[in-house]
């Protein structure tokens, strides 16, 4: 191990001595900054700064400072020692929608500062932002997000420091990149003016528009409601007084929904308008709930003894929508023979469960046919 070390010592040694023939890099970069003035910005026409974003995110500065012009020795050198980086000037760039800002310091501070013969400084380091982006969630979960970075000098106004992407493609994104739960569709940049009360400042913006994935909430939301509904159509197909089955079956289907949607809710930002989530969960509510009280309607029906009732000569219940057993009921003294008379309205609360298997079906499926092609069809107009 120690016959290891000192060969790479060694080596090391004899690459140092190759590249510097001019002295060492921190001798040449002190004898620059002998009459440096960190606080003084480098000279007007040539102040630009100009930016290189990924969304990784690496933020490239470069500008031009005649100070660090120099003659012979390498081309550039890059000033790793952190005193020496403090005594040049940087501009003060800051993000001004950021929440949370980290420079990554693995395994050393990702900092890269690089001074060229010219005079040519890069300044680079890796950041994590994590920035705000206003949500329009009208669509929700059929949305898209068009989200944006901006940056802008902190203190020196526009005419001290003039902001500009270095090329069109300034903006250099992996084609392999993956966002969580969006699409990326497009992205581009701009240069900007910002006004404030302390001064007039150049910037930069960045925007990216995102379409939002919907395979996640079709698996953990829309295809368990739709499950939830169908089985509370089940209760259509029990015995109108089988009321135990019935209000266990229509209170649990209630409950389960209620909790779902309020799982849905906590993901999100409270918001005043109706999102399309809302609307989805609000129709399926209405499906739980009105087969509950489809069931109230027809048990009552059942155990209410019919006396003196004229609904039969009102409403004629043919024999497959009645449910007949046993062949026609037979009416009681005094009373005609006539479809749908007996002890109770037993038959009309069967026509009632029987209707209910077709027409709650029926709007439910007129109903999906109506929300995914409106949502989806806005999802892709607008993104």
């Amino acid at each position: 191990m120690m016959r290891l070390s000192l060969l790479l010592l060694l080596l090391l040694s004899q690459l140092s001595s190759q590249t510097n023939p001019a002295g060492s890099q921190r001798e040449r970069v002190l004898r620059l900054l002998d009459d440096y003035d960190v606080n003084v910005w480098p000279d007007q026409h040539r102040n630009s700064a100009t930016d290189d974003f990924t969304l990784d995110l690496f933020l490239r500065q470069r500008w031009n400072d005649h100070r660090l012009a120099y003659e012979g020795g390498l081309p550039s050198y890059t000033i790793v020692d952190p005193q020496l980086r403090e005594k040049i000037w940087k501009p003060d760039t800051f993000f001004e929608n950021v929440k949370v800002a980290s420079l990554h310091t693995v395994t050393v501070p990702n900092v890269l500062l690089r001074v060229s013969q010219n005079g040519d400084v890069l300044y680079s380091m890796r950041l994590t932002l994590r920035l705000s982006c206003s949500l329009e969630l009208e669509l929700y979960p059929f949305d898209a997000q068009t989200c944006y970075l901006h940056l802008s000098s902190y203190a020196n106004p526009g005419n001290v420091i003039a902001y500009s992407w270095s090329a069109e493609d300034a903006l250099e994104i992996d084609d392999e990149i993956e966002i969580s739960e969006f699409d990326l569709m497009a992205y581009g940049t701009e240069n900007r003016t910002v006004v404030t009360v302390t001064g007039i400042y150049s910037g930069l913006t960045a925007h990216f528009a995102l379409r939002r994935q919907n395979g996640y909430h079709i698996l953990q939301t829309y295809i368990p409601t739709i499950l939830i509904v169908f089985i509370s159509w089940v209760s259509f197909w029990l015995d109108p007084n089988a009321a135990p089955g019935r209000i266990t079956l229509g209170v649990t289907t209630l409950l389960t929904l209620t909790t779902l949607a309020a799982g849905v809710r906590q993901a999100l930002p409270p918001v005043s308008y109706v999102k399309a989530i809302d609307v989805w969960i609000g129709v399926c509510m209405i499906m739980v709930f009105s087969a509950l009280l489809e069931f109230t309607v027809a048990n009552w029906l059942a155990n209410k003894l019919m006396i003196d009732s004229r609904l039969p000569e009102l409403i004629h219940l043919p024999r497959w929508l009645a449910g007949y057993t046993g062949g026609a009921p037979k009416p009681l003294p005094g009373q005609p023979k006539m479809e749908g008379y007996g002890q109770t309205y037993i038959y009309y609360a069967r026509a009632l469960d029987r209707l209910s298997r077709v027409v709650f079906p029926v709007n439910f499926l007129v109903f999906n046919l109506i929300y995914w092609p409106y949502y989806i069809i806005l999802q892709r107009a607008i993104a």
